[in-house]
Formats: structure tokens, sequence, C-alpha cells
């Protein structure tokens, strides 16, 4: 769906739409807590009739007063007795009702919040790739915590405010039925007003989304550890929080607009409303005078009128806020009926992934959604359980895109891959996944202890140390473990308290370590190398080939004296395969591949005559 303009309006067909959604938004608050609904829903009706039960007990409290002159004190005492009942009673309905909707409030914002973390969940890649879904995702957390609450309330203040007016107005019809008709029409008179600025509120909130990303991602480079060093090293600060603040400034434009047109029609209304009130007011004082009614009956009216016009208004006004709430609540429920770019069948329709044997892509073609050029073109290649595929070119090439591709990550690909000679869709993806163990490039560090650093990779085995430890060991990491304070349970990174700061090799290594906990039967590693140093690179790379002995093994890399171990070396260029083969053959060739490799020993070649004197000066930069 586009940002660019919404497709919904604040109209009168758009107040009755508003009840569509009810039998969902009931669905959903039926599901956090059935007995605490309908107890809310009682004392709601109870507030509801409680104005008029109040307003009919005073005006027999007044009356009572003449009454107890001729029938006794009797009357007196029974009148002032039904006040305080009223009035307890009152008291403890808004005890009872402010306590269950507390709790009540916190439940669903709790239900609201976790259904839209599982909906996010179950998307894809490509679908977090999505500025759209991006914008989706913002709006619905945006309006989660409060909005179905108070389209609950204003639920429950429609029916109440109904009963009440309704209450109210039939005691105004016992006396003058056109006044009462008169009260609940007024408040419509503002009603196309109010709509208008509920549409251009609504329209403000819409296209916020981007600003309101944006906004946080300032505010996140300004208050996270991550970007703190170049933030200070280039001065940044002041920059970006102009910008953060310009953000602000103008959602603050626009409300202070709203607010004063809200402002002014409310006076114009209010100030009409009151005029018809006052006279109305008048006409009963005229009736008292001229006895036409009792005292305690002047009472009951006055506060009849004044109770009818407040309750018609608050009806009207709540419709328009339901409606408003409904376009609110309409992009959360638009969310959650997203449809995934993963495609996923029902867990129980595929049988899981058998142990991977070999994988085959026939011509597959992959385009990034929106792009007419494809990053990957025909690509078709053979990997058999023991083989090592290397993949390298030069940024751009396509190279971390198949990896996604073949991990499920982008499913709307052409062509087919083959998983021991079957289409890669006829098999369960969770499945398929628990047998691969993945390093991305920009791969995760979890601010967390090690044990889920590492754990995270195979969670049967979180409370498994001797398996833990086993994966840190084939990463080359045990040893750094063993010089930690808590262990696998110390934290890592700096946002928790006592937070053990690695750098960025033993953060790689930690990664790599989750991997191998996968105990998968194929392994992709997406530059498992670039924050190591050369002596690291070379023992995770050993490691990486005794773990291949009997399973599958891609990885991605721009250190040539990695790459050419590897069983296979796939050269990649403009999403296309131009070289396919082992190392001394890709030599002798001539092509791409020895162009590469070339340039990079050339490189470290005169890097190291112009070093110190053993040449270690240069080893780092020429091994990158």
């Amino acid at each position: 769906m586009s940002t660019n303009q919404p497709q919904d309006v604040v109209s009168l067909r758009n107040v009755f739409q508003a009840f569509i959604f009810w039998p969902r938004i009931f669905r959903l608050l039926w599901s956090v807590d059935r007995f605490t609904l309908l107890s809310l829903l009682t004392l709601q009706l109870l507030q509801g009739i409680a104005p008029v039960a109040a307003l009919l007990v005073t005006t027999q409290l007044i009356n009572s007063v003449g009454l107890s002159w001729q029938e006794g004190v009797e009357v007196l005492y029974t009148s002032f007795a039904l006040f305080i009942g009223v009035v307890v009673a009152r008291q403890l309905i808004g005890l009872v009702q402010t306590y269950q909707e507390g709790l009540f409030q916190t439940r669903l914002s709790n239900k609201i919040n976790q259904t839209i973390i599982e909906k996010a969940v179950a998307l894809g890649l490509a679908d977090f790739e999505n500025a759209d879904v991006q914008d989706q995702l913002k709006r619905a957390q945006q309006e989660a915590s409060f909005r179905p609450y108070q389209i609950m309330k204003q639920m429950f203040g429609v029916i109440t405010g109904v009963v009440t007016m309704v209450s109210a107005a039939g005691v105004l019809i016992a006396w003058k039925w056109w006044i009462a008709f008169a009260l609940i029409l007024m408040p419509v008179a503002s009603f196309v007003s109010f709509m208008r600025l509920s549409q251009q509120q609504f329209e403000y909130e819409y296209h916020r989304a981007p600003l309101r990303r944006e906004s946080w991602y300032w505010s996140y480079l300004l208050t996270h550890d991550k970007a703190v060093k170049e933030v200070r090293l280039y001065q940044l600060g002041e920059h970006l929080l102009s910008r953060y603040m310009e953000i602000l400034k103008t959602f603050f434009a626009q409300d202070k607009l709203l607010a004063r047109k809200r402002l002014l029609i409310s006076l114009l209304f209010e100030s009409v409303t009151l005029i018809l009130t006052s006279s109305m007011v008048f006409l009963v004082l005229l009736a008292a005078y001229a006895r036409e009614i009792a005292i305690g009956n002047l009472f009951g009216y006055v506060q009849a009128i004044t109770l009818t016009q407040s309750t018609s208004q608050a009806v009207v006004q709540g419709l328009i806020q339901l409606c408003q709430n409904n376009l609110y609540i309409k992009q959360l429920f638009q969310f959650l009926d997203l449809d995934s770019a993963m495609h996923k069948p029902a867990a129980d329709s595929l049988p899981e992934a058998p142990p991977i044997e070999t994988v085959e892509f026939r011509n597959v073609t992959f385009r990034y959604q929106g792009r007419k050029e494809a990053a990957l073109k025909n690509v078709s290649f053979t990997l058999q359980r023991g083989e090592t595929l290397a993949i390298v070119g030069k940024n751009g090439s396509g190279k971390s895109t198949l990896v996604k591709v073949l991990t499920g990550l982008y499913p709307d690909f052409e062509g087919e891959i083959l998983l021991n000679g079957e289409p890669i869709q006829t098999y369960d993806l969770d499945s398929l996944q628990q047998r691969v163990g993945v390093v991305f490039q920009d791969f995760m560090q979890y601010e967390s202890d090690v044990r889920h650093n590492i754990g995270f990779g195979n969670l049967p085995f979180l409370q498994e140390d001797g398996k833990i430890y086993g994966a840190a060991e084939r990463a080359g990491i045990h040893g750094l473990l063993d010089t930690m304070p808590q262990g696998l349970d110390t934290k890592l990174g700096r946002w928790l308290a006592q937070g053990y700061q690695l750098s960025g090799g033993q953060w790689q290594r930690v990664a790599i370590a989750r991997a191998f906990l996968r105990e998968a039967d194929l392994y992709l590693l997406d530059e498992p190398s670039s924050f190591l140093d050369p002596v690291a690179e070379a023992d995770v790379f050993h490691k990486f080939q005794q773990l291949m002995d009997n399973r599958l093994g891609i990885f991605i890399s721009h250190r040539y004296s990695s790459v050419r171990f590897a069983d296979k070396i796939m050269v990649l260029d403009q999403g296309q395969i131009v070289e396919l083969g082992p190392h001394d053959e890709l030599m002798a060739q001539g092509g791409m591949y020895a162009e590469l490799y070339n340039l990079q020993v050339s490189a470290y070649l005169d890097d190291n005559k112009g070093g110190t004197e053993d040449g270690s000066a240069k080893v780092a930069v020429a091994a990158d």
C-alpha cells in the first residue's frame, strides 16, 4: 500500500462503517479477559443509569421536605436513605470500574503488542526491506498501546451516554417533549465541522509514519553506543539533533493549527449551546414561578436539561471519535492482515526437510522488489555433501543475495533450487532452516550473556554447557571464555550492567560459534573473517575445513588466501557466474579470478617491501 495518500476519510458514511470493526474489536477484547469485559460492560450500564437515578432521588429528597410536614418525618428519612444509597453506590461503582479498567488496559496493551510482534516474526526479510511495510508497522506500533483501549472506552461511553440521554430525556418528555428533542438534536450541528478536523488530524498522523521512523533513527544515533564514536569524532551531535528537532517542530506546528481550529469551532458551538440551554432553563424557572411545577421538580428539570444536553453532545462526539479511531485501528488490522512475502504454508502441510546431501541451483534469477535489474541471473551450480564452495566477486555482484535466497529469506525467485533433487518449496521452511547454519556479513551482536549469544544458534542446547563450549572451541574463542568473570553467564556489550565489551574479531568468532552450535548439514559463512587478523582467519578456516568433512559448506570472502583451499570457487559478476572451478583451474584460465587473485598478491608483496624489516606491519592490510 502506498504511503502517499490515505485512502480513508472521516465522513458520515464512515461513521456507520466504524461499526464494521466492532465485532473484530470485541473478539479481541473477549480474548483478553471475558469476565472482566462483561463486568466492565455491566458497570458501564450502571454508570449510565446512575446520573438519572441521582437526579430522581435528589428531586424526591427536596420534595420530601414539604411532604414531611403533611405525612410525617418518615418520608424525609426514607428519601434521605435512598439518596445516600445512590451516592454510595455511584462511588463504589466508580472505584471498582477504575480498578478493573486499569488492569484490563494493561492486559489489552500487552495482547496487542504481542500480536504485532508475532506478526512481525512471521514476516519475511523482503517485507522488512519494504518501506511501505515499515510504515505500516510503525503506524501499528504507534497506535497499539492506546487505540484499542480508547475504542473500548468510547464504545462503552456511547452506550452509557445513550442510556443516560434516554433516561434524562424521559424526565423532560413528561413535561415538554420538544425540549428533549431540541437538546438531543443541538450537537448534530457541530458534527460536520468536527468530522473535518478529525479527517485532517488523521491525514497528519498517517503521513507522519516515515518521519517518525526518521526521528527515531536520529534519536537512536544520538543515544546509543554503536554510533557514538563517529558522532563525537565528526561532531555530528548538533546536526543530528537539529534534524530530530526539525521533525518535532513540524509535528508541533500541525498540532497547533488543529488545536486553534478546534478551539474556534468549540467556542462557536458552545456559545450557541449555552444560549439555547439557558433559554430552556429560564422556561423552567418561569414554570416554577407560575407554580406549574414543584420546587423539587424545578431542580429535576434543570438537571435533566443539562444532563440531556451534555450526554447528547457526548454521544455525538463519541461517534466522531469512534469514526476517527476506526481509521487508526484499521491501520493496525491492515498490518495484522498483511500478506507476507514469505508465502509460508501451514506447518503441517509440508514434510520436514531430510538431511541435505546435495544443493543444486538451476537457472536461478532473483530481483529485489521494485527493481528491474536482476541481482542474480541464471545462476546454476551443484554442491554435494563433503564439498566446500567459495564465492568471490566485486562488491554488489550478488554474493550475499545468493546466500539469502538459498536460506529461504528471499522465496520469490525464478528457476529452481533443489535439495536432494527435490524443489526447495517441497519442504517445510522451518525444518529446512534448522539444517542450515549461517554467519551473515552483518552478524548480530546480542546485548545478552555469552550463553545466549552462542545458544541462540540452537535453542535446545541453551543449557548444554558442553555443547556451547564445543562450538566456542571450533570457533577458536574457548580461551576467551575461560578469562571471562562469569563464564557463559558473562554479559556482553555495553547496554547491560557489568557488560564485557568484545573486539570486532571476538564478536565475529562468537557469531561463528553460534552457527557451529547448529550442528547443521549446510553452513554458509558470509565474510566470516572480515574482522579477523590473518592468524585468526587461518585458524577459523582450518576449523571450518575440518567441520565440512561430512557436510556442505559455502563461504564468501574477499581474502583469496582462504578461498584457494575450497573445492570449488564461484566468481560472480553483476549477478552472473562468470567462472566456476577449483583454484588451479581458474588461475590457468587467466580470467577475472586470476586477475583479482594476482592483484591482491601483488598488493601484499608491494606493501611488504615498504613495511618493517619482517613485513609484519603490512600483513593485516594485505590480508584484507
